[in-house]
């Protein structure tokens, strides 16, 4: 999967941190709820343009969340990834 990039956040709104890691030669992104205890559940992938290396969060739908934004080396593009709170 070969993991560029990581950001730490709250992706599901539970006070507890969670990953999200961008995986250049699997072309995705993995979200890893946090336990709370300082592991993590097993990873949710997102499929993202070729070879990402990093990873941005904002709120871009204004809903209180954070979302990423994923720049896509190989495909010229940028993935947008909106969270829709489990």
């Amino acid at each position: 999967s070969r993991p560029r990039a990581v950001i730490v956040d709250d992706f599901n709104g539970d006070g507890i941190p969670d990953l999200a890691v961008a995986n250049e030669q699997s072309n995705n992104v993995a979200i890893l709820l946090g336990r709370g205890d300082g592991s993590f559940l097993e990873p949710q992938f997102f499929g993202v343009g070729t070879h990402p290396l990093s990873l941005n969060r904002g709120d871009f739908n204004g809903d209180g969340l954070p979302d990423l934004a994923v720049p896509n080396t190989n495909s010229h593009s940028v993935s947008v990834l909106i969270n829709s709170k489990p």
